[in-house]
């Protein structure tokens, strides 16, 4: 689409406006006569504006003269109108064709490399081996052969299954799928206990194998036995050692606590925004569209596309914590919200959420949060046998 688009801007094409009765026979017609329309809009039932190149348009006249519609140029556009409209203005021109062939040369290089499908690998580690391999920002895109750093991938890093190398645009893309790894077996010849992983109320009991010798409603302590793998029953010969399997369900419960200093302002951003355009890499960027940033204190946000770059500036205002309480409240709330959930296990289901706030006056302001969770708490320990 690029290309396409760059190609008509280089050539020349011109903006018409058709008005007549059969619109849809003289669409029909330059199909028929493999003249290209692009940018087709219906303003109403006898008009409609639409692109097409200058050769195209001076093939228009039969067309108009047989299904009787009038044609008119709306607007010119294109590098010859452009030069034309400056032809007394050399170096202009010249300036502007520079302009067209260096964006034609960059985007012959890869500009941008990214990974998506990872996991565990990590990115940098692929990007390493790619830039190895000759995919790096600055490289011509004729000169990687994608199905060869597939292959490449695959060998030097086991962990991945799947490789897909797309080169769209300036943009190189590899999308991987990592190797989904066995479960480990579980020896379930070894005698074993379940014990309690930490403490809480057992609030359902499943026991595949082995004894359970705690019920439901009643508090545990962390290391507690909850499964036994020694059955010593008066119905059964002798005493029999299992591996105890089963799922203790209990509610557990978890505290984190965390500070906001008063010293530290608050940056809030205000909406208002102003953006600096550039095309280019790395240091050879040149800006072609660019605000003035009259905000004396701002975000900068940066997005990059290709050898397209955006440097969005978001102005901000500082604001004090003390005088702001319930921004204050709600960044803790972040905050203790983001460091509880580290200590919490995965598969743990929050049942319930608390959190107490504690202000010390001009200091500082302090949130303990609680968290109830629904989680099992079985762990194995070995039985050794003597």
């Amino acid at each position: 689409m690029f290309f396409y688009i760059l190609w008509n801007y280089l050539i020349g094409y011109v903006i018409i406006r058709v008005e007549g009765l059969s619109l849809e026979k003289f669409i029909n017609l330059t199909i028929t006569k493999g003249i290209h329309l692009w940018g087709i809009q219906r303003h109403n039932y006898t008009t409609l504006t639409a692109r097409i190149s200058i050769r195209g348009f001076r093939q228009l006249h039969a067309i108009s003269h047989k299904i009787r519609c009038r044609i008119r140029i709306v607007e010119k556009r294109g590098l010859p109108f452009i030069l034309f409209r400056y032809r007394r203005r050399k170096m202009l021109a010249i300036g502007i064709l520079a302009c067209l062939l260096i964006l034609y040369g960059l985007s012959l290089f890869i500009w941008t490399v990214e990974v998506q499908g990872t996991e565990t690998v990590e990115p940098s580690k692929i990007l390493s081996d790619m830039e190895s391999m000759g995919v790096r920002p600055g490289v011509l895109k004729s000169s990687v052969d994608t199905l060869l750093i597939e292959n490449q991938l695959m060998i030097h890093i086991r962990k991945l299954s799947w490789a897909s190398l797309e080169i769209r645009g300036s943009k190189a893309i590899l999308r991987v799928k990592e190797s989904v790894l066995p479960p480990v077996m579980e020896e379930r010849d070894t005698p074993s206990n379940l014990i309690a992983a930490k403490d809480g109320i057992i609030q359902n009991i499943i026991a595949l194998d082995g004894q359970a010798v705690v019920e439901k409603g009643q508090t545990v302590k962390q290391g507690q036995l909850l499964v036994s793998g020694i059955i010593d029953h008066p119905a059964t010969i002798g005493v029999r050692y299992v591996h105890s399997m089963g799922q203790i369900m209990a509610r557990t419960w978890y505290e984190e606590e965390v500070e906001l200093s008063f010293k530290e302002p608050f940056r809030q951003r205000t909406g208002q925004t102003a953006e600096i355009k550039y095309i280019g890499w790395n240091k050879f960027k040149i800006p072609y569209k660019k605000d003035e940033v009259p905000f004396g204190k701002y975000d900068l946000e940066l997005q990059e596309d290709g050898f397209f770059t955006r440097e969005i500036y978001h102005e901000v205002e500082e604001i004090q914590w003390s005088k702001n309480l319930q921004a204050a409240k709600k960044k803790l709330e972040e905050m203790a919200d983001q460091k509880v959930r580290k200590v919490v296990p995965a598969g743990a289901k929050i049942i319930d959420k608390r959190l107490k706030y504690d202000i010390i006056e001009g200091k500082k302001a302090i949130a303990v949060i609680y968290l109830e969770c629904l989680e099992d708490i079985a762990m194995q320990q070995i039985i050794e046998i003597q």
